[in-house]
């Protein structure tokens, strides 16, 4: 597919186009609610699996506020994506402008990505700490895309932060003084997201994989550099479609909820099911940072990046 869709628009306009959005927040909140209410630990255990898989759609919502396509209202859009981002320890500032580069040069020694795969370790039990490399990412894309921000939005990124350390500290506090606050933090985040971890980490190794790194100035398509990874239709939506990632390097103005139809509409597609990149995985091993030459990480990587919201 040529890249010259990136440039296409599939957003709705008005409060419509947010109503999928909307509904999604509102099922996380009475889940969240659900299993605050209850005392019985089977229903704690029944809740959490789905929570795991709101909690992948939550790191969506980050995700997609940072192309301004989550709701409509860019302040409402940001203020989600701030909220989402510290679900996760992850500034959301920063991040967009980590994320956004990322797409002006995936694959790329310019790609602020590669720095998290040239770490990889080569062994497939790598899997099995996805738990720890949660807050290791977060780390990463806290401190290059801190640096990416420019100067125009220092203030907001000075707010994320706070917003984050504020809510970390709220949840922190109240965990010390009520066993209701800790029990909730167990079976709505703690528990859920480890299961995620693991869950997202086949994901997150099926975005780019086996894709050979090339030099700034050869830029790839974005459609050829990029997998999608089907899920069952229920699944799709909990999380966001987050599994449809060519579709969204492919489509990065579209909505999170017109993500299927473009995957159908598209005939250069080529999806896989999670279990088939499963075994290709446990075939093959972990994505590494794997040049075509001996190409050292662009210096500029952490170079503040140009104003704009978007990006192809």
């Amino acid at each position: 597919m040529s890249s010259t869709v990136t440039h296409h628009r599939h957003q709705q306009p008005g409060w419509r186009g947010d109503l999928p959005s909307l509904l999604f927040l509102a099922t996380v909140l009475l889940n969240t609610v659900l299993i605050a209410a209850t005392s019985s630990p089977w229903l704690h255990a029944l809740l959490a699996l789905p929570q795991a898989l709101f909690l992948a759609g939550c790191q969506e919502a980050k995700h997609m506020a940072v192309h301004r396509t989550f709701l409509s209202h860019h302040g409402a859009n940001d203020a989600i994506g701030v909220v989402c981002a510290a679900l996760f320890g992850v500034n959301f500032i920063a991040y967009r402008y980590f994320h956004l580069r990322h797409h002006r040069a995936t694959c790329t020694n310019a790609d602020p990505e590669g720095r998290l795969y040239v770490l990889s370790w080569k062994t497939r039990w790598i899997w099995l700490l996805a738990p720890l490399e949660v807050p290791w990412v977060a780390y990463h894309q806290n401190r290059v895309g801190w640096t990416m921000v420019p100067p125009s939005r220092y203030w907001q990124r000075t707010m994320a932060l706070a917003w984050m350390v504020t809510f970390i500290a709220a949840i922190g506090v109240g965990a010390w003084h009520s066993a209701a606050v800790r029990q909730l933090l167990l079976w709505a985040y703690v528990v859920p997201a480890t299961v995620l971890s693991w869950f997202d980490f086949v994901l997150t190794q099926a975005e780019h994989y086996g894709v050979p790194v090339t030099a700034t100035t050869r830029r790839q398509d974005p459609g050829a550099i990029t997998q999608d990874i089907l899920l069952p239709p229920g699944l799709g939506w909990m999380t966001l479609h987050r599994s449809l990632h060519r579709v969204h390097h492919c489509y990065p103005s579209a909505r999170w909820h017109h993500a299927p139809r473009l995957l159908r509409v598209d005939p250069t597609a080529a999806p896989m099911t999670y279990l088939a990149f499963v075994r290709r995985w446990m075939a093959e091993g972990p994505r590494l940072w794997r040049p075509l030459e001996t190409i050292p990480i662009a210096a500029n990587v952490d170079t503040p990046m140009a104003e704009g919201g978007q990006s192809s």
